[in-house]
């Protein structure tokens, strides 16, 4: 980098280092070592692992090469023999975590609280929830390959990281909490059934803990044995289901009374209707929604299939198949025994006895209430490890910052960290020591998780992304937005305390992954939705034609010169850039590159460029469009072809920023270049922003205080003069003790400059602008000349120029503008110039020599009054850390090099002069 550039960056090396970083030799092949990154060194493979095995699992370096323990896994062809299908390896899981400790010990309950009318609504309540969710679960399943987390995958890369991470941490709570429901179940129905109730104090709570802890040593065993243990216990949950239908058929007919009397028996019909009324152990009288938060749990285990993905042989097949049968299949059989329960039993039996179902089993009460046992410590055991493989994605995707240290070590198939982490957890659940106590945060996790998976399926349908293409065809994003309003709404109605505490939680976590969390290019849906907004507001917008002066608002193109290495000559562009963030418009940061596009390196260049402006951008708070063109056009062809082209629809840059050309007066060509950009601009009716800055122009991190930002205003062109210094004064660096002044610059001698002042600070107050007023005397200068071009015509009255009702305004001197004065149409030929030229050509001189001493004396006014305009700035602001002023005048008659010389005159000496040249249609209005 050369050594200007050096000087000029001291102030913000901070972001000079971004800005001067060049990639590594190994950056630069897409290879990476552990020097390279070693917080993230297990991001250095992509992982293909089956949690069956504990073979270590295959690994791919980001070069596509298998290391040696992948080779040896595409050796072992016997691994997809191993693999399951929707029967065994989804509608068995789900039906097993579906037909749990709720459904032995409390669906009699329900259907004695509720009746079978209102606990038949319940589970078809449940029921439209899990099936909605199943169907865009399935769309997004069958739209690529999921990996590890099973719904915390699918969320992350549909919704993002930030919303992803947080539902996935919730869902991740909701299995570990329902883990921890199943054990305090089996460890009730232990004591139910075995007459071994209260033998020690808090004996269920220490019974479910060293309970809990057992199954945890399963899970970090080894997940195959879960795969081995999950058919076993399905099995005895299978017989005991068979045993109380067929107890139950046995009882109503009168061949089987198992522990049960024949005052039992339903002889009046009392459980059709709802009869609530205070549990015989809690004595607490449930609502309808109270039940439908404890039951809910039951009929929520649809996730399962989409969490063993790795495990299925063909997952967009079996995860649909076997997720919308287990719904089907558990919905018929829990109204099945609702209907049968209500038919058969008197409603006070089902009020007092939870253990109806043992009672009634047929041969023995033991195969149910093994069964039972069985049943919730398989459950589980299926919780316990599927929330076990959901903390260990989302560590190991890294986007929740303060659960990285619970990632797998390089090269394991096995987390035991995640697996602790989750059995504290879970245990911490335990102590609430009853069932009813833990599944109402069970079904509130579980139902935000649901809301995420149909907010994320409806988006991706709604959007009509070409990258949502899923084999599941079977779906509409309009059930999906159904499925999310029904399952916000249960969450709300079962309890609008918890469900708000709920959405705040998950709020909070997703803004600290958003600002703590590792950046991921996962693609979000999110993307897609600022694109619909962004797509139908601009078409809205275009619809409407021109923005109305009252919406008029600065769209800047900052054009910004490169050196020969591709960096920005002067940062001060940048930081007059970043600060004008407070206009509320765009900005647009454009540089270019002499070259062509066929050149690789020079594409590597302005790549490379794009990015340094950007980070420097962000490194001075602004958040801005950067692009860098490549061409070999002139100068003034570049910029007319980024303020013609650059934006989209109604919003195009309508002011250009350029920066006071270096050492012009020893390149002609540089000079008449920047001439006749200026011109072109202004055919182009863009307003104009020349810069002369220095490096000691603070930056958007400084703070400035006890300083002014100056503006000599000399012609009114619009509002653009007032307007820029105000937003930059509102910016945090300008806004602690920053003064605004204005010096209103009087050119005709009968103007009353105390009436100007007083009508300037008025129009001040009305515009709400605060700023200091002050008068500079400019009558015997030549400055109407030099800033105006013709004699003003005069359109609009003064009452609506200064009201800001005019839709454009004429270039006419401040004190034509505020006074009352009938002179004040005091025009260019009453000047002393315009003077000159008059006697000149009066007197008769045709000749071509007196019209060249004429020019020659005009130049000479011009230079004798900017000199007396610099000389006055120097005077009134020699401490001003910004000076604003009008930008001289140029038209097709006027010479490159005398314009550029008299404005060169006039901020000679001044370290930070702008000049502003506006279209005149850039009016401040004073009505809101």
């Amino acid at each position: 980098m050369p050594e200007a550039v050096l000087r000029q960056t001291e102030s913000v090396e901070n972001y000079l280092r971004i800005a001067s970083a060049k990639p590594t030799n190994n950056q630069a092949n897409n290879t990476y070592t552990v020097a390279d990154n070693p917080e993230n060194v297990s991001e250095g493979f992509y992982r293909i692992h089956d949690d069956d095995h504990d073979d270590g699992g295959a690994y791919y370096t980001h070069d596509g090469k298998p290391t040696k323990s992948a080779n040896q896994a595409n050796g072992q062809s016997h691994e997809d023999s191993l693999k399951m299908g929707a029967f065994d390896g989804v509608l068995l899981p789900c039906i097993q975590n579906q037909l749990g400790v709720i459904f032995f010990l409390r669906l009699p309950s329900v259907v004695g609280q509720a009746g079978v009318f209102y606990a038949t609504i319940l589970v078809s309540m449940c029921f439209l929830a899990t099936f909605t969710t199943a169907l865009s679960m399935c769309a997004l399943v069958t739209n690529g390959k999921i990996e590890a987390g099973g719904p915390y995958f699918i969320i992350s890369r549909n919704l993002g990281p930030a919303i992803g991470g947080s539902l996935g941490v919730l869902f991740y709570l909701a299995s570990l909490a329902s883990s921890a429901m199943h054990v305090v179940g089996a460890v009730e129905a232990f004591q139910l059934g075995f007459g071994l109730t209260e033998v020690f104090h808090w004996d269920t709570q220490i019974i479910s803990l060293i309970l809990l802890f057992q199954l945890t040593l399963v899970v970090w065993v080894g997940t195959h044995f879960v795969s081995i243990a999950g058919p076993i216990f399905l099995s005895i949950v299978g017989m005991s289901i068979v045993s109380i239908l067929v107890g139950t058929l046995l009882f109503t007919l009168g061949k089987w009374n198992g522990q049960l009397m024949k005052y039992n028996k339903n002889l009046y019909d009392d459980n059709f209707s709802p009869n609530f009324s205070p549990d015989p152990e809690t004595g607490i009288t449930p609502t309808f929604f109270s039940l439908l938060s404890m039951l809910f749990p039951a009929l929520s285990g649809i996730l399962i299939g989409s969490n063993r993905a790795s495990m299925l042989r063909d997952p967009a097949r079996n995860i649909p198949t076997g997720t919308l049968l287990s719904i089907f299949a558990s919905t018929g059989l829990y109204i099945l025994v609702i209907a049968l329960f209500g038919a058969t039993f008197s409603n006070a039996l089902l009020l007092d006895d939870k253990l109806v179902m043992i009672a009634v089993s047929f041969p023995h009460q033991l195969i149910v209430k093994v069964g039972i046992i069985m049943s919730s410590l398989g459950s589980s055991l299926q919780s316990l490890l599927t929330s076990s493989r959901i903390l260990s994605a989302i560590a190991t995707d890294g986007c929740v910052p303060c659960l990285k240290w619970l990632r797998p070590k390089v090269g394991s198939s096995k987390n035991h960290r995640a697996v602790i982490f989750t059995w504290f957890l879970a245990s911490s659940f335990t102590l609430q020591g009853k069932v009813d106590f833990i599944s109402p945060y069970v079904a509130m996790f579980i139902l935000m998780m649901y809301c995420g998976i149909n907010l994320s399926c409806f988006l991706v349908g709604f959007l009509k992304a070409p990258g949502f293409r899923p084999s599941f065809r079977h779906y509409h994003y309009r059930i999906s937005l159904a499925g999310f309003l029904w399952c916000l709404g249960l969450a709300v109605f079962m309890n609008w305390l918890h469900a708000f505490i709920t959405l705040f939680c998950t709020v909070f976590l997703a803004c600290y992954i958003m600002t703590k969390g590792d950046e991921k290019k996962w693609g979000d849906v999110g993307q897609g939705v600022l694109f619909a907004i962004g797509k139908g507001s601009l078409l809205a917008l275009a619809a409407k034609g021109d923005l109305h002066v009252k919406n008029w608002r600065p769209l800047v193109l900052s054009i910004i010169d490169l050196d020969e290495y591709g960096y920005p000559k002067h940062l001060y562009m940048l930081r007059l850039t970043a600060q004008m963030r407070k206009g509320y418009g765009f900005t647009l940061v454009h540089s270019h590159i002499c070259g062509s596009v066929l050149d690789d390196k020079k594409l590597a260049q302005a790549e490379q460029t794009r990015k340094t402006l950007t980070d420097i951008m962000r490194c001075e708070e602004s958040d801005c469009f950067v692009d860098v063109s490549i061409s070999t056009s002139k100068i003034s062809e570049r910029i007319w072809f980024a303020a013609r082209h650059s934006g989209l629809g109604p919003l195009r840059p309508n002011t250009v920023l350029l920066s006071w050309p270096d050492n012009w007066e020893k390149d002609v060509s540089r000079c008449e270049d920047f001439f006749e950009t200026l011109r072109g601009l202004s055919k182009m009716k863009k307003s104009v922003l020349v810069f002369k800055g220095h490096h000691s122009f603070p930056s958007s991190l400084d703070v400035v205080k006890k300083t002014t930002i100056d503006v000599w205003w000399i012609v009114y062109d619009g509002g653009l003069l007032l307007l820029l210094p105000f937003i930059l004064a509102k910016n945090r660096t300008w806004r602690s003790g920053t003064k605004l002044r204005i010096f209103a610059v009087i050119t005709d001698p009968a103007t009353n400059s105390v009436e100007v002042v007083q009508a300037i600070r008025h129009h001040l107050e009305r515009i709400r602008i605060p700023a200091e007023v002050l008068s500079v005397d400019f009558t015997a200068t030549a400055v109407v000349d030099i800033m105006t071009s013709q004699k003003s015509q005069y359109n609009n009255s003064e009452e609506d120029v200064v009201a800001g009702i005019a839709t454009q305004t004429s270039q006419r001197t401040i004190d034509d503008m505020f006074s009352n004065c009938p002179s004040a149409s005091w025009s260019r030929s009453d000047s002393f110039v315009g003077n000159l030229l008059n006697s000149s050509l009066k007197n008769g001189s045709s000749k071509l020599k007196d019209m060249v001493t004429a020019v020659r004396e005009r130049s000479e006014v011009r230079r004798d009054t900017v000199s007396h305009f610099n000389r006055m700035v120097k005077i009134y602001s020699s401490n001003a850390s910004l000076v604003v002023t009008n930008l001289p005048m140029f038209d097709d008659s006027m010479d490159s090099m005398d314009f550029l010389a008299c404005t060169e005159v006039m901020c000679e000496g001044i370290q930070n002069v702008l000049f502003v040249r506006g279209t005149g249609e850039e009016v401040i209005t004073t009505y809101a």
